[in-house]
């Protein structure tokens, strides 16, 4: 009987295997090309139009994948025609900041021709005038200036400079535009032309700026309490009661993983036992900048009317309420411009005496113009500070008044600046240039038809611009020359960390440390690893490695709350006769190499 059982059950059995291998046959798998066609065309469906055209121009320049040319034309004509239609849309309902960043990126792929009524000096006056209009006087003075040199003299522009020169009372701006505008043959408004604009004193500036505290409870220290309170500066810029101060000084206010209790507050100059609630409204950690609002009529605003020409030696002033002490005014000198202190743009080294509670006050020029923000002192070097340039600030403005976290466009490369000129050494995974095949050693030539030797120059030109907008990128690869559509992406707050998030750990030593290093072999828990390449001036450079130098990783630290990361390697080094040593190198996580 058992027999028989087992006989009628192999049929079975097989029968089963039969079906199941029916019911599980893989469906036809679709070619490459056409998974990239039904991307692109999903992204266009879901207006995600600027990485559409990149991916489009990715394959334009891979024949490989099979794609007709003339495939890739119609979706490219497809995609310019919903941008051009986009811009209109924004137009028509007078949504200019918005139509500005569909002409960025039809200008930025050389199709600012479909649009021929426009130019970006006549948008940027129209989004001076909307802005205006609203009462956004400090963003109506920067469109307007960026108007201005973007190549636009007309009158209704310089008419408008001067009515805002005159309402912020801003003698530079105010003289060259009256200037312009007599240059012109055109008479001035009356009023704007009868109108006393001088520069004002100090005295008068300092009752522009305010004592900023942050009160965040107690504080218990072996068993006793302290008040916790935060002290900065801050100085109004719009006379609806916005300010200006440092992230860092109101971080409380609006850094999501602080959970303590936190009040903010300022002190007015004139009404200094008065403590008055303040809100942010916006903030940038990249440049160390918010943007907070109290329910007050300010005595004087600060305006900023361009660069000024900062040379070291020259005076300077700044106004503040060091350790709370309100209305202090301190002079000195520019001890060094162009210190790259920060992520992006540079820093200006003062030897004004700033001192705890500084953070976040004006800094002037001898002849009273704005022309930075401090921002920051070395504690262990007395009368070595810095602070934040107006041109990088102002900037920043629009996003921080646009609300929450102000984000910044980037490319996703770190750059080395060399006699080459400006050489990739690292590509974020999934950024802009990854999905557009830039690799380690390629030349960048060119963005928007113009070349770059420093970096800084590259981030300015890239913060003027938005995201998602399209560039067009030139650069090199032996001796091959490629040019690409990007779409400009938002920049993360940490390179180094997105970058280790989504890479290997050995990938991102060169942009963290200035080292690559390649696997030799493997005994037990130990890699050996012998180094490839040193940047010139890098961590590893100064630390005296160098390439082929064989080395092994003891440790790794990667500290996100004091924002550094720390590798411990035995190392022989050839310059020492391959004399095994332990090295530890750190790095700050704030880097300034990505664009």
């Amino acid at each position: 009987m058992k027999g028989f059982f087992l006989l009628l059950t192999v049929p079975f059995v097989l029968l089963a295997c039969a079906t199941a291998e029916r019911s599980i046959a893989p469906e036809e798998i679709k070619e490459l090309r056409s998974v990239r066609l039904d991307s692109i065309q999903s992204k266009i469906d879901e207006n995600q139009l600027t990485e559409a055209f990149q991916d489009i121009s990715f394959l334009k320049r891979s024949p490989d994948e099979g794609i007709p040319a003339a495939e890739l034309e119609d979706l490219s004509g497809v995609v310019l025609d919903r941008l051009v239609a986009a811009f209109e849309e924004q137009v028509d309902n007078q949504e200019y900041s918005a139509a500005f960043r569909y002409y960025l990126s039809l200008a930025g792929i050389g199709k600012e021709d479909l649009v021929p009524e426009w130019s970006a000096p006549l948008l940027l006056y129209r989004m001076a005038g909307s802005s205006y209009d609203a009462g956004d006087m400090p963003l109506a003075f920067y469109h307007a200036q960026r108007a201005l040199a973007a190549g636009s003299a007309a009158e209704p522009l310089l008419s408008l400079l001067l009515k805002l020169a005159v309402e912020l009372q801003n003698a530079k701006v105010y003289q060259l535009a009256l200037e312009e505008l007599e240059r012109q043959g055109i008479e001035p408004p009356e009023d704007a032309a009868a109108a006393a604009v001088g520069i004002p004193s100090v005295e008068t500036m300092v009752q522009g700026t305010v004592t900023v505290w942050v009160n965040k409870g107690i504080k218990l220290e072996r068993g006793m309490g302290f008040p916790d309170r935060v002290i900065g500066s801050g100085f109004f810029i719009d006379s609806r009661g916005y300010l200006l101060t440092n992230y860092h000084v109101v971080a409380s206010e609006v850094d999501p993983e602080y959970e303590g209790y936190s009040r903010l507050y300022i002190r007015l100059s004139d009404r200094a036992e008065e403590k008055i609630p303040a809100r942010v409204v916006g903030y940038d950690r990249i440049f160390d900048l918010a943007l907070i609002k109290a329910e007050v009529k300010p005595r004087f605003t600060f305006s900023y009317g361009g660069s000024s020409d900062l040379k070291v030696g020259g005076r300077i002033i700044a106004i503040g309420s060091p350790a709370g002490l309100e209305n202090t005014v301190t002079s000195g000198i520019v001890s060094a411009t162009g210190r790259r202190f920060l992520q992006m743009g540079d820093a200006i080294q003062v030897d004004v005496p700033i001192n705890y509670g500084n953070s976040g006050g004006p800094l002037l020029d001898e002849s009273g113009k704005l022309v930075g923000i401090v921002f920051a002192g070395i504690e262990q070097f007395e009368g070595v500070n810095f602070a934040i340039p107006f041109k990088w600030v102002e900037k920043a403005l629009p996003r921080l008044y646009s609300g929450d976290e102000a984000g910044h466009p980037w490319l996703g490369i770190a750059m080395q600046e060399g006699d080459k000129g400006l050489e990739v050494i690292y590509t974020v995974p999934g950024s802009p240039a990854d999905r557009a095949g830039l690799k380690e050693g390629d030349i960048l030539v060119s963005l928007n038809g113009t070349s770059y030797t420093a970096i800084g120059d590259i981030q300015s030109v890239l913060l003027d611009l938005d995201y998602p907008v399209l560039v067009t990128l030139e650069w090199r690869r032996g001796g091959q020359s490629y040019t690409g559509a990007l779409s400009l992406a938002e920049r993360p707050y940490s390179p180094i960390e997105e970058s280790l998030a989504k890479d290997l750990r050995d990938n991102v030593l060169l942009p963290l440390f200035g080292m690559k290093i390649e696997k030799t072999s493997r005994f037990l828990w130990r890699i050996n690893y012998v180094v490839r390449r040193v940047l010139p001036g890098s961590i590893a450079d100064e630390t005296g490695l160098s390439k082929d130098d064989p080395l092994s990783i003891q440790g790794w630290e990667l500290d996100q709350e004091n924002r550094f990361a720390r590798l411990r390697i035995y190392v022989k080094k050839r310059k020492s006769g391959f004399l095994e040593s332990a090295i530890q190198l750190a790095a700050y996580l704030e880097t300034d190499i990505f664009i």
